[in-house]
């Protein structure tokens, strides 16, 4: 993955390189074809390109997808902070519907930072810049920070 497709929005360079390889290892992000478009401190960019695949008989990008690329996106922008995470509990508004074969777009900030627990939310839009959806999720830390970059990074 070439990271000059990835916006650096404040991170550390290595830093920055070491998360653009972390997520290319994500057999999820290659399944479903998600891409990063951005990265800063407690914040990520995130986008899809949902083929028909992904969508209800009627056409519409089904309510799970949706959820994914916003637990997706609230997970990296915790990353960026240096700590790993999983997913406690999330919700997730369904504002408008988003159709299939059009481009999902997922921005998302951590709100709160705790010593074991985080809250992020996630904005989607479609690729007219529409709002589709809110969400916002509680996600726990896992122990240790980002062990293999301080492992590799002294």
């Amino acid at each position: 993955m070439s990271t000059t497709k990835i916006e650096n929005r404040g991170i550390d360079g290595e830093f920055f390189d070491f998360l653009c390889q972390r997520w290319e290892s994500a057999p999820i992000h290659q399944t479903m074809d998600i891409s990063l478009s951005y990265l800063g401190p407690g914040a990520a960019g995130i986008k899809i390109s949902p083929g028909r695949e992904y969508t209800t008989i009627r056409g519409r990008l089904h309510g799970g997808i949706s959820a994914v690329i916003a637990d997706t996106a609230m997970g990296w922008a915790i990353i960026t902070l240096g700590s790993t995470c999983v997913t406690i509990d999330m919700y997730t508004n369904y504002l408008a519907p988003a159709f299939g074969e059009q481009d999902l777009f997922a921005e998302a900030q951590v709100i709160h930072s705790g010593k074991r627990t985080v809250v992020a939310e996630a904005t989607l839009y479609n690729d007219k810049g529409e709002l589709v959806a809110k969400s916002r999720g509680t996600f726990s830390l896992k122990r240790g920070k980002m062990q293999e970059f301080e492992e590799d990074n002294p």
